[in-house]
């Protein structure tokens, strides 16, 4: 494994925070593994599916991972924007540019690949959280370029996420209509407190503005990915174990269970099998439950992770047409 900073040519003073797993094959790799982080997550919680996969799998492809501005090791803040909270200059698009420029460093310096034909390395990406909608910017921006995407419980992109709780306070609210156990005080709780981690407007520690998702990425089922070859791109859609999250919630924000189970989890599952149809039907897996796990998948089961990982890997080397 290898550890460096990598300076942003769009601004010199932010240095990304990163870390390369080299491929034990001894020709040029034609493919890159890139791990993405959810909000405020070290890049160094992938070590352990890195460590597996390497275990598994005696010709794994090079892999990337890093921290993002603001996160906890790379060097540099985000920038202030009037109508922002403060150090909350950049959004997600910024970061997916911020990607392109890490994924082009790799490819000069650890993969052999000028920067003008950067295009030729086929992507696969293990995104987690608010990253899978970075992965999805990426992917649209620059298309024809990223072959799997394997999303772990993505943020609800399309939505400021207190929408999916019903407002008391407006003029069609209708209390009798709730279900049971469900009462207006409890409604207007929920979506103050879920505004104030999981709302696409809230403060978070990195610095990574989310206001902007629901315009870039309006639908959880479009567009459509292209990827670089016919039968590409494969896309595998995991989600936390809804017996598992409302607790998780609970203890984190204070929310009541009750309303995880009957307003948040079930559009958290919609957007999900939305997600699973970004690309062709043949190429799509799951949504599927990563049993005993709450948000952070990658943290609670490395190995099931690591797994659907090697399944697609597995998947792109039997297909002559995807390179790998």
């Amino acid at each position: 494994m290898e550890n460096f900073f990598v300076k942003l040519d769009r601004d010199p003073s932010l240095q990304l925070s990163c870390s390369f797993f080299p491929s034990p094959k001894s020709s040029p790799p034609t493919s890159l593994i890139v791990f993405l982080n959810g909000i405020n997550t070290p890049h160094k919680l992938w070590y352990p599916i890195a460590q597996l996969l390497k275990k598994d799998m005696a010709t794994c492809p090079p892999m990337l991972m890093y921290d993002r501005i603001g996160q906890v090791a790379s060097r540099g803040r985000n920038l202030d924007v009037p109508g922002r909270p403060r150090g909350h200059g950049r959004d997600c698009l910024d970061a997916a540019h911020d990607l392109r420029e890490l994924i082009t460093y790799a490819g000069e310096n650890h993969l052999g690949i000028s920067s003008t034909h950067v295009d030729t390395v086929r992507i696969i990406f293990v995104a987690s959280s608010v990253s899978c909608a970075i992965a999805r910017l990426y992917t649209a921006k620059f298309p024809r370029t990223v072959t799997a995407l394997l999303f772990l419980d993505s943020t609800l992109a399309n939505s400021d996420t207190v929408s999916v709780f019903p407002d008391p306070d407006s003029p069609d609210f209708s209390p009798g209509s709730l279900p049971a156990g469900v009462t207006s005080e409890l409604l207007a709780d929920a979506r103050k407190k879920i505004a104030l981690v999981y709302g696409s407007e809230s403060k978070n520690p990195e610095g990574l503005w989310r206001g902007t998702l629901p315009s870039l990425l309006p639908h959880s089922d479009s567009p459509k990915l292209l990827g670089p070859e016919p039968g590409t791109p494969y896309v595998t859609v995991i989600e936390h174990d809804p017996d598992v999250f409302p607790l998780q919630v609970q203890q984190t924000v204070g929310l009541a269970q009750i309303m995880t189970r009957t307003y948040f989890d079930p559009a958290w599952h919609l957007y999900h099998e939305g997600l699973a149809r970004i690309t062709s039907p043949e190429l799509s897996k799951g949504p599927i439950i990563a049993k005993g796990c709450g948000h952070l998948i990658q943290r609670d089961n490395p190995q099931l992770v690591a797994n659907e990982v090697l399944e697609v890997i597995n998947k792109l080397r039997n297909d002559k047409q995807s390179r790998l």
